[in-house]
C-alpha cells in the first residue's frame, strides 16, 4: 500500500469518528419505522377500551336503566292508587256520617220495614223530628241509589249527590223494637287497568223513637236534637 493510499483511509476514518453521534430516539427514527408504529398502537391501547368493555358497560347501564324506570313506574302507580283509594275513602266516610247525622233524629222509619232490609231504589225513608238550617220538623228524608249515585232527597229540597262509584250499599233495620240501623256501603273505581275497591259499614240508632220498655238507653222519646255547630 502507497503512502497516498494510506493517508486516505487514515483520513476516512478521522472523518468517520469525528462525525456527532445522533441519539436513540434520531436512530429509531430514521432506521426503524416498525419501531416507532409499535410504540404508537401501544400507547393507544393504553389510553382507550377495547370493544368487549365497552359492551360490557352498555349492558350494565341498560340493566340499571330498566330497574331504575320500573322502580318510578311502580312508584308512581301506588302513589296514583293511594290518592285515588283515600278520595272514595273521605267521599264514603262523608256521605255515612251524612246519613248518621239524621237519622239518630228521627222518630219513625217507613223504609225499610222492621227487620227488613234495602239495596236498590229507595234505600231509607224517615221523618225527621227537629228542624235544621235546611230542613224543617216533620219533613221526610230520603237516602235513594241512583246509578252509582247515593243521593239525599228532601221535601221542598233539591235533590244533593252525596257519593259516587257506589256499587253496593245495603241498609238493614233491626227487629222491633230494635230499630238499629246498619248501613254497609262500597265504593268502587277503575282508573288505568287498576280497580279499586272501598267497603264501609256503620250502626246508628235513631234517638227520637217513642220510649219502650226494653231499649230506652237508645231513645230519648223526641228530646234528642243535635247542637248547631258555631
Amino acid at each position: 500500500m502507497s503512502y497516498e493510499t494510506l493517508a486516505q483511509v487514515q483520513g476516512d476514518k478521522e472523518a468517520f469518528f469525528q462525525q456527532p453521534a445522533k441519539s436513540l430516539k434520531e436512530l429509531q427514527t430514521t432506521n426503524s419505522l416498525p419501531v416507532r408504529q409499535a410504540d404508537e398502537l401501544e400507547a393507544m391501547n393504553a389510553k382507550g377500551f377495547t370493544l368487549i368493555e365497552i359492551i360490557i358497560v352498555i349492558v350494565i347501564l341498560s340493566i340499571v336503566s330498566a330497574i331504575s324506570i320500573k322502580f318510578l313506574a311502580d312508584s308512581l302507580r301506588i302513589y296514583t292508587m293511594t290518592v285515588n283509594q283515600k278520595t272514595l275513602l273521605d267521599e264514603g266516610k262523608l256521605a255515612l256520617e251524612r246519613m248518621c247525622r239524621d237519622i239518630r233524629d228521627a222518630n219513625s222509619i217507613t223504609t225499610p220495614s222492621s227487620g227488613g232490609s234495602s239495596s236498590s231504589g229507595t234505600l231509607l225513608s224517615f221523618t225527621r223530628t227537629h228542624a235544621t238550617a235546611q230542613d224543617s220538623a216533620g219533613d221526610i228524608i230520603q237516602f235513594i241509589l241512583s246509578s252509582g249515585t247515593l243521593q239525599r232527597k228532601a221535601a221542598a229540597r233539591p235533590t244533593v249527590d252525596l257519593a259516587s262509584y257506589v256499587t253496593a250499599i245495603t241498609v238493614t233495620r233491626g227487629t222491633s223494637p230494635n230499630n238499629e240501623i246498619t248501613i254497609s256501603l262500597t265504593l268502587s273505581r277503575t282508573t288505568s287497568g287498576e280497580t279499586l275497591s272501598v267497603p264501609l259499614q256503620t250502626n246508628v240508632i235513631p234517638k227520637n223513637f217513642p220510649i219502650d220498655a226494653t231499649y230506652t238507653y237508645k231513645n230519648f222519646k223526641n228530646y234528642w236534637e243535635e247542637e248547631e255547630s258555631t
